[in-house]
C-alpha cells in the first residue's frame, strides 16, 4: 500500500512535470535559439558585412569591448543593431540547413533555430526598423519550409507593408502560390509586386511565367525617399540598396 507521503512526492513530481511542459510550448522561440557552433570563416564570408561587429563575433556588448565600428552601424540600424548577432545566427543556420547530406531532422532543427531568431530580432526591434523587411521575408522563407504558409503568408504581408517596393517579399510568395496551381493568385502578387519595383528582373520573369500580358503591366507607382538599409542581402542579387553603398564606404580605408 502507498503510504500519503509518497503520494504527496509523485502528486508533486507530476505537477512540476506539467508545469514544465507548459512552459516549454508557451515559451517564445526566440528563447530557444542559441549560438552556432564552430562558426567557421567560410560561413563568416557568407553572412551580411556588418555580423563581425555583432556581439559574440569577436566582440561582445555596446558598453564592453565594443566593435570600433558600431558607431556606423547603429547610425544606420539605430540601436537595434544590438539584437542583429540573433539575425546573424540565424542566418548562419539557414545556410548550414541548405547543405547536402543534412539529415530531416538535423536540417528541421536548423530552421526552426533560425526562425527563433528571427523573431527575437522583431520582438525587441522597433516597427520602423530598417531591417525588418528583410528580415521579415526570411521568417516567412522558414516559414514556407517548416510546412506553416499561413504563418509564411503573414510574414511576407509584414515586410510588404515596412517597404512595398520589396521585390523578395512577393516573389517568395509567389513562387510559392505558383508551386501549388495557384497560378491566377500568384500573377496578382506579382503584378502588385511590379507596381513598385517595376525593375525586379524576377518579378519581370515571373510575370512572364505565370503567363501576364502587356496589358497587365501596372503603372509604377512613384517610390517614397528611400530608406536606409545596412544590407539587405537578399535584394543585392539584383538591385543594392541605398544601405549597400553606404556599407561599402564605410571599408574604404
Amino acid at each position: 500500500m502507498i503510504n500519503s507521503g509518497y503520494r504527496r512526492s509523485l502528486r508533486a513530481k507530476e505537477f512540476l512535470g506539467g508545469v514544465l511542459t507548459v512552459l516549454f510550448i508557451v515559451m517564445p522561440q526566440s528563447a530557444l535559439a542559441s549560438k552556432p557552433k564552430n562558426i567557421e570563416e567560410s560561413e563568416m564570408k557568407l553572412a551580411p558585412a556588418y555580423c563581425r561587429d555583432t556581439q559574440g563575433f569577436g566582440y561582445r556588448d555596446p558598453y564592453s569591448n565594443t566593435t570600433p565600428r558600431a558607431g556606423h552601424w547603429v547610425s544606420l540600424m539605430g540601436n537595434s543593431f544590438w539584437h542583429m548577432h540573433h539575425y546573424c545566427w540565424a542566418r548562419i543556420a539557414f545556410n548550414r540547413s541548405q547543405k547536402a547530406g543534412i539529415p530531416a531532422q538535423a536540417r528541421k532543427a536548423l530552421w526552426e533555430s533560425a526562425r527563433g531568431d528571427y523573431l527575437y530580432v522583431i520582438s525587441n526591434s522597433p516597427r520602423d526598423f530598417v531591417m525588418l523587411p528583410e528580415i521579415y521575408t526570411r521568417l516567412g522563407e522558414v516559414e514556407l519550409l517548416l510546412g506553416q504558409p499561413n504563418k509564411a503568408n503573414e510574414a511576407f504581408a509584414r515586410a510588404r507593408e515596412q517597404k512595398p517596393d520589396y521585390w523578395p517579399a512577393y516573389s517568395h510568395w509567389a513562387e510559392f502560390l505558383m508551386k501549388h496551381g495557384k497560378r491566377p493568385e500568384a500573377l496578382k502578387g506579382v503584378i502588385t509586386g511590379l507596381a513598385y519595383s517595376p525593375e525586379s528582373k524576377v518579378l519581370l520573369e515571373l510575370f512572364r511565367v505565370l503567363g501576364g500580358k502587356p496589358s497587365d503591366m501596372p503603372t509604377p507607382i512613384r517610390k517614397a525617399e528611400p530608406q536606409a538599409a545596412p544590407n539587405n542581402d537578399m535584394e543585392t542579387a539584383e538591385n543594392p540598396p541605398d544601405g549597400k553603398k553606404a556599407e561599402e564606404q564605410a571599408t574604404t580605408p
